[in-house]
């Protein structure tokens, strides 16, 4: 009962200046009768100079007609109440959406998608109304009905869905308002954008001799968006980044003066950054030594896909079709015997042999 006593108050803004406008009429009508002795024809001369002047009130209004002015002079009923003219419409707000589903319908009903969960609005629609036919209820709504209602929270609470239902890391990388960088200010070298990169296709280990993922660890130049340098190794640690960011001071010939990196556990190593800890014994981070401004992204969205392309254009024989587009369709990669007996695999691919072919394809 609150939210439908809450809808009836609510009055647009539009509704109340039609209604204000109406008033100022009805009373230039009322003195323009007075002046006249024939009343009936004072009607029809007054309704004929609204409907041709190019007044605020004929822009508020429009045309009207002689049974209009007497239909809301009767409304008024002798007073000066605007509100008597506003029409008796069931207004919404923007927050409202008028609806037959009832208040516990649409609490079960969101209670199914606000979860973490995320389940789907047709399977929240099927199990909403298997609660209700639990709860012998008579009337069911219909499934178009909460399929609008779930279109129209997910329109005006774009917010609130994605946290509900992906969490706080959706919410601030999608929802929350961000800052679009003009990298046209920047100088080639200013800022190196670091990012790791599982690779999909396998390489021998050196140490146990099975198959592996190895990483590659590549610094972005943000200026020219070029590829400055890059380590691959088997494992994402201090020794790959360290190697990947001499390889980017030799090609640049110049040392960054600021490195915008992911917020992994290896980046944030104290082998990079400043740890205050060490101050009185001397000991600095890499990149203070070097004058490098570090900053620790939330995320870094990977440059890998979408500007490198660095598995396709490896030579056939370092590639086994497994990435994560096959993944996403349900396909098992395969075995390393199978991708061996196929020739799709280099059965002695090395991390060495691997990083001579990565450069001559990068010439």
């Amino acid at each position: 009962m609150e939210t439908q006593v809450d809808t009836i108050k609510y009055t647009p803004e539009k509704a109340k200046q039609n209604a204000l406008a109406k008033l100022d009429l009805i009373r230039k009508w009322q003195e323009f009768r007075r002046k006249a002795v024939n009343k009936l024809q004072a009607d029809y001369d007054f309704v004929k100079l609204h409907n041709s002047s190019n007044s605020y009130l004929f822009s508020v209004l429009g045309k009207i007609s002689r049974g209009s002015l007497h239909r809301w002079k009767a409304s008024l009923d002798g007073t000066e109440d605007y509100t008597r003219l506003i029409p008796n419409y069931k207004y919404v707000s923007v927050n409202e959406y008028r609806t037959c589903l009832t208040d516990e319908e649409i609490k079960i009903f969101m209670g199914l998608l606000l979860h973490p969960n995320r389940i789907c609005i047709g399977k929240a629609i099927a199990l909403t109304k298997y609660k209700l036919k639990e709860q012998c209820q008579s009337f069911i709504p219909a499934d178009i009905t909460f399929r609008r209602y779930a279109k129209w929270f997910k329109d005006n609470n774009y917010d609130k869905w994605v946290l509900a239902r992906d969490g706080e890391k959706a919410l601030s990388d999608i929802v929350e308002p961000y800052i679009k960088r003009d990298a046209s200010l920047l100088d080639v070298g200013d800022i190196l954008v670091a990012d790791g990169h599982k690779l999909a296709f396998q390489v021998i280990n050196p140490f146990t001799g099975k198959p592996c993922r190895a990483t590659l660890v590549g610094f972005l130049d943000w200026k020219s968006t070029a590829l400055v340098g890059y380590e691959i190794m088997l494992e994402e640690n201090t020794q790959c980044i360290a190697s990947a960011l001499r390889n980017a001071i030799i090609n640049l010939d110049m040392i960054p003066k600021i490195v915008y990196q992911d917020n992994g556990r290896a980046f944030r190593a104290k082998y990079f950054t400043d740890d205050k800890g060490f101050t009185e014994l001397g000991f600095y981070g890499l990149y203070a030594k070097l004058g490098i401004e570090t900053v620790f992204a939330r995320s870094v969205k990977s440059f890998w896909y979408n500007k490198l392309g660095a598995e396709r254009r490896l030579p056939p024989e370092a590639r086994n079709r497994n990435n994560k587009r096959l993944r996403k369709l349900r396909f098992l990669p395969p075995k390393i015997s199978e991708s061996i007996m196929n020739g799709t695999q280099d059965p002695e691919l090395t991390v060495k042999k691997l990083i001579t072919l990565a450069e001559n394809f990068c010439k």
